[in-house]
């Protein structure tokens, strides 16, 4: 299948740069894998048909990035338009967008792309701070430098103060001002994440409600192999639930792949346990939670049962 050898073709490429990679046991919807190099966090996707991104998936890719600091980034091949090209970022729902090429030139020699599609057409970031400076040093006019970009005054004043421009303007801008104004888009900005909760939170579940409670901010991922991100001013937590001893085993180990590759805790609220950890994950009983009155009780159980 097409997207097994492109998950093949990310994996053996991370492993060639030294990455240290994860991979859900189970199948996750929101992710692939995460990858880590250093202080390089990664949460990749792939897709051979980007339009197939859903806005929920994205939504759980951006808390994820925003709340672990990690760069989510979808790896695909085509979409309803045609193949994706190289050295270009494609976006659904707020996601950069890689074909394989571009992402391999940015793992193996740290190259960001230049341009970005959108609707109308390919675009490019312009330093519209250079941009202005060298304008007004050289005592050039607004309407001298719209005749060269072939746009109007408004859109110069409009690059000056950050908006993109074609990829055609900005190259007659550069070649008529002799400098450089393009700039790479950066792919690992994790500010262009928002944080979203889960949007339906009137009937939060009671194990959620609780936490909340406690002092934690929750927020759900309901498509990945944990329900939720617990957090507070210190920790975040991955945090799972489940029944079926079988089921928590295999989210267990789940979880401990993910820790140990974001340096994240993780926990599991179960209804009874047998253990007090499954694959060194520390088990939270649902009654040990209902009664706890200081978040600070968590945090105990997780270090008295964790055994990473």
């Amino acid at each position: 299948m097409e997207k097994d050898k492109l998950l093949r073709d990310i994996r053996q490429l991370l492993r060639r740069e030294e990455f240290e990679i994860g991979e859900p046991i189970l199948k996750s919807i929101s992710f692939d894998m995460i990858a880590r190099r250093e202080d390089i966090i990664l949460i990749l996707k792939a897709l051979i048909n980007i339009d197939a991104l859903r806005s929920e998936v994205a939504r759980e890719l951006k808390i994820l990035g925003k709340e672990l600091k990690a760069a989510p980034i979808v790896i695909g091949k085509r979409s309803a338009m045609g193949n994706i090209l190289d050295d270009v970022v494609y976006s659904r729902h707020g996601i950069p967008i890689l074909s394989f090429n571009t992402f391999k030139n940015f793992i193996t020699n740290g190259e960001y792309p230049m341009v970005y599609a959108s609707p109308g057409g390919f675009y490019v970031n312009i330093n519209g701070w250079l941009l202005k400076k060298i304008r007004e040093a050289r005592g050039i006019s607004l309407g001298e430098l719209a005749n060269v970009a072939g746009v109007s005054r408004k859109a110069i004043q409009l690059y000056e103060e950050g908006m993109s421009a074609t990829i055609d303007s900005a190259l007659r801008l550069e070649e008529y001002l002799k400098v450089p104004l393009i700039e790479p888009i950066n792919i690992m900005d994790l500010t262009r994440l928002e944080e979203e909760r889960y949007p339906k939170m009137d009937n939060v579940d009671e194990i959620y409600r609780k936490l909340m409670e406690l002092g934690y901010d929750v927020f759900l991922t309901l498509k990945c192999p944990f329900e939720a991100l617990s957090k507070d001013e210190e920790d975040i937590f991955l945090t799972g639930i489940g029944k079926n001893e079988r089921r928590i085993r295999h989210k267990a180990m789940n979880l401990r792949i993910m820790t140990r590759i974001l340096e994240k805790n993780a926990f599991i609220i179960v209804d009874r346990a047998r253990y007090e950890e499954i694959e060194g994950i520390p088990l939270i009983q649902k009654d040990e939670l209902m009664e706890s009155e200081r978040k600070e009780e968590i945090k105990s159980i997780v270090r008295e049962r964790s055994v990473l």
